[in-house]
């Protein structure tokens, strides 16, 4: 049985077609501001006289900002799953996320048992600078206590942001030391970048992983390119893994770097935008050289935009599992109260002319839970022929078959690995336990290790997590119910290992340490760099 607020916000979603024009009268407060993203309302309005209905008679008290936004956000997925309603809120997040920087004072928080910590100090940051370490327990922001009042983790990022040369008094407690103390942090300006790590595989293969497309992508690109480049770089693996997308104009200033002059990557079209076209303008950067594009069931939009034209341009293998199958674009319409709407305003097509989208006239339910549906499968026996929904033959620029309307299928597939032996090392890391361990061991051990270790690079080669850390790992499971499976341990020590140190890597000199120790214990990547090989 629906409530009847569901039952509302399904009949809303309804009746898109009357929605333009005639959102002002909603609510009085409401009024000034919907009547100038929408224009003014027609007197005897059904939309109108809906709300009129429910806000006066409905059995308890509505908040009408709260309503509607679900309202919006109702009728916007009634059109297709990408097309969405920002909040405020929202919006700003998702700018800050494509914009690469935000002002506030550089730590990455995590909330465990109702207790705020600093998971990460940004290098260089304003808490950095202050003297806040890794580990730090934040008791107060401004007075205000923040840990032990089951205070959400965003209202706790919201009292640590605010404007460049703001003070945020923020009061800790360091298990090193005894009592607690209050630092004082200038805020900054702190950038975010979206590449998360570049570095040379062996003496001639150059990785560089991306965790989203934004603003800065192509120059983060641009210069880790020229870098590896320097150290011998003669192919490159490009590991999108788990990048959902961002800006269309970041993946073709990608793929620009990586095909010859005037080569398609990607065209656009829809009912209202005439097709428009992408071409790589010039040679690139790296327009030579064998690559390895790295893809999985999380790689969507502009991902798909990259593995697209490297795969149809025949300029690369694409290696991995299917991509999600995001094939439309949205254009972002800002409102005066700071709100936006995410609208599908065409499709995009790689350069065969195939749309990889997955078919949403079902729903958004069924398209999700489709989704879900492929990653359960764990593709151990995945079949081209099982998964395209779109059956049109597209060939490539060297004459190979390619289908669209499943997402981006792999030339070479990288499958599940299929052990009930990793279940144990999988819940080591998915309930947390490594983490929680490797945050009470930072805290006590942080200051030493960067004393001992002053750059990432020294930490990376040398430092050794020793059985006694592993011993305490297996313990803190045992503690959290979690029994110990020594077959397990057995088989993957050597991962567990790896994995505590990246942890302990991230914590004390950033996500690029992370990513650069378990590279090396990373068996998809190692499967991909073995395809340049077989070439």
């Amino acid at each position: 049985m629906k409530k009847p607020l569901q039952i509302l916000l399904i009949v809303l979603s309804m009746i898109v077609g009357s929605i333009v024009g005639t959102l002002a009268t909603f609510h009085a407060i409401k009024q000034t501001r919907i009547a100038y993203a929408f224009g003014s309302p027609t007197e005897n309005n059904k939309m109108s006289a809906i709300w009129n209905i429910v806000y006066n008679n409905y059995v308890e008290q509505l908040d009408a900002d709260s309503v509607m936004d679900k309202v919006y956000t109702a009728m916007l997925s009634a059109l297709d799953p990408h097309s969405t309603y920002l909040s405020p809120k929202k919006f700003s997040a998702e700018m800050e996320s494509l914009r690469g920087n935000f002002e506030g004072v550089g730590i990455v928080l995590r909330v465990i048992d109702d207790t705020v910590r600093a998971a990460q100090i940004i290098a260089g940051g304003p808490a950095e600078k202050a003297g806040m370490e890794a580990g730090d327990y934040i008791l107060a922001v401004d007075g205000e206590p923040v840990s032990g009042v089951k205070m959400k983790s965003d209202d706790v990022v919201k009292k640590l942001r605010g404007p460049k040369k703001s003070v945020a008094d923020i009061q800790i407690k360091r298990l090193s030391e005894k009592g607690i103390r209050t630092i004082k942090v200038v805020r900054d300006v702190i950038e975010t970048p979206t590449l998360a790590y570049s570095g040379m595989l062996d003496n001639q293969t150059g990785y560089i992983r991306l965790t989203r497309f934004g603003e800065t992508t192509a120059e983060e690109f641009r210069h880790a390119v020229k870098e590896l480049k320097k150290a011998g770089m003669k192919r490159m693996v490009l590991d999108l893994r788990d990048n959902g997308g961002g800006l269309l104009s970041a993946a073709t200033e990608i793929c620009d770097e990586l095909l010859p002059g005037k080569e398609m990557i990607v065209y656009t079209e829809g009912a209202h935008q005439p097709r428009d076209a992408k071409r790589s303008t010039r040679g690139g950067l790296f327009d030579k050289g064998d690559i390895v594009v790295m893809i999985n069931e999380y790689s969507a939009s502009a991902s798909e935009i990259v593995a697209g034209a490297i795969q149809d341009n025949d300029r690369g293998l694409i290696a991995g599992r299917r991509s999600f199958g995001k094939g439309l674009v949205q254009q972002q319409f800002q409102l005066p109260d700071h709100s936006a709407i995410l609208l599908t305003i065409a499709r995009y097509y790689t350069p065969s002319g195939r749309c990889i989208q997955r078919p949403y006239d079902k729903g958004s339910d069924e398209y999700y839970e489709e989704f879900i549906q492929q990653v359960l499968n764990g593709y151990a026996n995945d079949s081209l022929l099982s998964v395209i929904t779109d059956s049109t033959p597209y060939h490539t620029t060297k004459g190979r078959v390619v289908y669209g309307g499943g997402g981006i299928y792999p030339d070479h597939i990288i499958s599940y690995k299929s052990d009930e032996n990793i279940v144990y090392y999988n819940q080591l890391v998915t309930k947390g336990i490594i983490n929680k361990y490797v945050f009470d061991f930072v805290s006590r051990n942080g200051r030493a290790i960067k004393k001992q270790y002053a750059k990432s690079e020294s930490f990376i080669k040398h430092y050794p997590v020793n059985d006694a850390m592993l011993e305490g790992v297996f313990r803190l499971g045992e503690a959290q119910k979690l029994h110990r499976d020594n077959q397990s341990i057995k088989k993957y020590r050597k991962e567990i290992r790896s994995r505590i140190k990246a942890e302990i890597g991230e914590m004390l000199y950033g996500s690029a340490t992370f990513y650069a120790v378990l590279l090396w214990s990373d068996p998809e990547v190692q499967e991909a760099v073995g395809l340049f090989s077989k070439k």
